[in-house]
Order: structure tokens, then C-alpha cells, then sequence
């Protein structure tokens, strides 16, 4: 029994040992866990400009070690749309040798005199038939290259008719799948206020299928248009 009790003693003290260091790696695994879901909340929340000291500054009693992994999530935090994180995925915008030409597809009532990608020109669009897919062919939308996706891009644009017509902008997110050839730049107007984007290598078919009036208006009468639903209107 003596004997075995010899035997015994250093492994239940290396065990000790062992857990002691567990214990403690738990414990630092989760101070960094804690420290970064702080820093993921204020990123989220916070608006912070480029020129603005680094949140890990303002922590004394963080280690040199979690410091610099709050450096790297700053750097790394993902864009915002309306204040909201976006969390980007393995995608990312390609890398074209020239300009993305701009072309709309309006499915909504009535004619759309001029719009614009980012402060980019894309011209006129007709109300969409089935012998008619799109307007605008201007270049070139400013959208950066090898960007994860998504993307915010800024849309504005100005009915057709007479009297006062208001500006409308509204926000979209542009997102994959991505062409292997990038040569235009989609912007889809919805009968119900919606908008989205997409990067082609050539100008899609319409999306929605519908006749209409005449190139200004869908029907005879009665046309409805949602564009204060989801965007942003004035007469500026």
C-alpha cells in the first residue's frame, strides 16, 4: 500500500497542475471573449472616425496581447447601412479593366426622367414593356474593386412629367453572385418602392414581365408611384 501511495502522489500533483493551467487558459479565453463583445457592441453603435484614438487606448487594465486584437477588429469592422453592421462574406466585388456601364430597368408606372449610381450619371428610363428591357448605357457606375461584399451603393433619381418632381434617394445593397467578366452595372426599379443592384457581363432580361401604356406610363390611368416608401424624397 505504501508503495502505491509513492506512486501516486506526483501524478495527483501534476494533475493539480494541469488543471490550474486550464483553469487559467478559461479564464483568459474568456476575458478576451468579454472584451471582444464589448468592442463589437461600441463598433456597432458608435460612429467613429478614421482619425479617432483606438477604443483599445482607453482600456489600463487590458494586456498588451488584447490591445492589439481590439487594433485588429477595428480595422477589420465590417461597413454599415443605416446604422446597422453588415457582415461581409468570402465574396467580393471583381477587378475590371474598364468602367461599369450603367443601365436601369423600371418596372414601376410611370417614366424615370434621370437617376443616378453614386453621383454617376445613368440617364433616362422608360416604363418597361415586353419588347422593352432597359434605358440609360452611360458610363460608369463607381463601384470599388475587390471589396467584400456587400456593399452599400446610393441610388437617386427624379420622375418624368410635368410641374414640381421631386429627388428621391435611397440606399441598396449590392451583393454576389459576381460574373467572371464584369462589364454593367443593373439597377432594378420595383413596383413597390424596392430597388436592387447587380454587377453583369451583359445586360440581363427584365425581371418582371409586364405591358404598358406608353413609354411614360403603365396604364391609361391610375399609375401609382411607391418611391416614398423606402426612399428618402425631396423637391432638392
Amino acid at each position: 500500500m505504501r508503495h502505491k501511495i509513492g506512486r501516486t502522489a506526483p501524478i495527483a500533483k501534476q494533475r493539480r497542475k494541469k488543471m490550474r493551467t486550464l483553469a487559467l487558459d478559461k479564464s483568459w479565453r474568456a476575458s478576451l471573449l468579454a472584451i471582444a463583445v464589448k468592442v463589437v457592441c461600441v463598433l456597432a453603435i458608435c460612429h467613429r472616425s478614421s482619425s479617432a484614438a483606438s477604443i483599445a487606448d482607453a482600456m489600463p487594465n487590458a494586456t498588451e496581447a488584447q490591445r492589439e486584437m481590439i487594433r485588429r477588429m477595428e480595422k477589420s469592422a465590417p461597413p454599415t447601412l443605416n446604422g446597422i453592421q453588415l457582415y461581409t462574406g468570402p465574396e467580393r466585388t471583381p477587378a475590371f479593366l474598364k468602367g461599369l456601364t450603367i443601365v436601369g430597368y423600371n418596372y414601376t408606372d410611370t417614366a424615370i426622367a434621370n437617376f443616378s449610381v453614386e453621383g454617376a450619371g445613368g440617364g433616362n428610363i422608360e416604363v418597361s414593356s415586353r419588347g422593352y428591357s432597359y434605358g440609360g448605357g452611360t458610363c460608369c457606375a463607381p463601384i470599388p474593386q475587390e471589396t467584400p461584399l456587400p456593399v452599400p451603393v446610393g441610388i437617386k433619381w427624379q420622375r418624368d412629367g410635368i410641374g414640381v418632381r421631386p429627388w428621391c434617394e435611397q440606399t441598396v445593397l449590392l451583393k454576389g453572385p459576381m460574373p467572371r467578366d464584369a462589364n454593367f452595372f443593373e439597377v432594378h426599379f420595383y413596383q413597390d418602392g424596392t430597388i436592387q443592384v447587380a454587377i453583369t457581363d451583359y445586360p440581363s432580361r427584365p425581371r418582371v414581365s409586364m405591358d404598358r401604356y406608353s413609354p411614360a406610363l403603365r396604364k391609361p390611368s391610375g399609375n401609382i408611384d411607391n418611391d416614398s416608401q423606402h426612399a428618402r424624397c425631396s423637391d432638392k
